[in-house]
């Protein structure tokens, strides 16, 4: 069956489906009604709550909804219709040359060409002759020749080393690069993180710094720095300072420097309560010697103000006195 979905003259979408072996021994009308049907199911979508119109080029179709029912599968295709907003209009086939070529079978056409593709495993090649050339390899390699009963773990296989079935290299190998990329960065890889990579890399291939090596390199990994994001544990959450009951208990300090000298001061000595926003300024010169001195005449001056519990020195640390004492001294 072949069928396409036009609107205003222009092709939308194509549709063509081989006939189930029931259908193929069916007659002519039941195919075509089985192909309505089936077009419809298909651009369902697009077709439920509007008028269509649809063409074809079987004539006892055109009285479809005006026939009398008579047969099990009239039932079956029109109930698969219903809901549906349509009119069949009889076109010739000579016209209806799209469909008519979606529901027929290329013939005549033979396979010319028959290509057999083997893959080349160059891979193992290049492995070999590099680490026929590296000392450690081959100091190991000796090794189990001479007494593979102190080597039960490892297996000697086509000039490689198998180590519990994953070809073993020594650190310095320069294919260890190669296989960090290809088992991460490669589409096949998809930047997974350090346990999937690991996993993948020991199931094939072992060395003695892989567990240090993955998460190095996937650290280092550009895209993965820019694309995911931070699944660490949340820090928590923020530990705010006390609510403060009355004014002149909990101060902030700060420095104004690099002032015009005035006075041979340059220094401007801000103290703020943090309860009633109140504002103490001093000039100071640049030797700060007197900041102590200044501070306990002005804290301690008037009967509203008292010793301070807390001073907090901005940016920098704070400073805290469970009682007046530690100020006096």
């Amino acid at each position: 069956m072949g069928a396409v979905l036009t609107q205003g003259g222009h092709p939308l979408a194509y549709f063509s489906k081989q006939f189930c072996p029931k259908l193929l021994n069916s007659s002519t009308y039941v195919c075509e009604l089985a192909a309505i049907t089936a077009a419809v199911r298909k651009w369902c979508q697009y077709l439920l709550g509007h008028y269509f119109i649809i063409l074809m080029d079987h004539r006892s179709l055109r009285e479809l909804m005006n026939q009398t029912i008579q047969t099990p599968e009239q039932h079956r295709y029109l109930a698969c219709l219903l809901g549906f907003d349509y009119t069949i209009q009889y076109r010739a086939g000579r016209s209806n040359v799209v469909a008519d070529a979606l529901s027929r079978v290329m013939e005549g056409q033979t396979a010319s060409l028959y290509l057999l593709s083997m893959p080349q495993f160059v891979f193992l090649d290049d492995l070999r002759k590099e680490l026929a050339s590296l000392a450690t390899f081959l100091d190991l390699h000796d090794r189990i020749q001479e007494d593979p009963m102190a080597y039960t773990d490892y297996t000697l296989t086509e000039g490689l080393i198998l180590h519990r079935g994953g070809i073993w290299l020594p650190s310095n190998s320069s294919f260890i690069k190669l296989l960090l990329e290809e088992f991460h960065q490669s589409p096949t890889g998809g930047h997974m993180g350090v346990q999937k990579t690991l996993h993948r890399l020991q199931d094939n291939f072992i060395w003695p710094s892989i567990k240090e090596d993955t998460p190095n390199f996937i650290a280092g990994c550009v895209t993965c720095r820019h694309t995911k994001y931070d699944n660490c544990k949340p820090a928590g959450l923020l530990c705010p300072l006390p609510i403060l009951t009355r004014p002149w208990k909990d101060l902030s300090m700060d420095f104004i420097t690099g002032l015009p000298a005035y006075r041979n001061n340059t220094c401007i000595f801000v103290v703020v309560d943090r309860f009633s926003k109140g504002l103490h300024l001093g000039m100071l010169p640049i030797n700060t010697l007197h900041i102590w001195w200044l501070f306990c005449l002005w804290t301690w001056w008037g009967d509203s103000m008292a010793c301070p519990r807390a001073l907090f020195r901005i940016g920098i640390h704070c400073l805290s006195a469970s009682s007046g004492e530690k100020f006096s001294r």
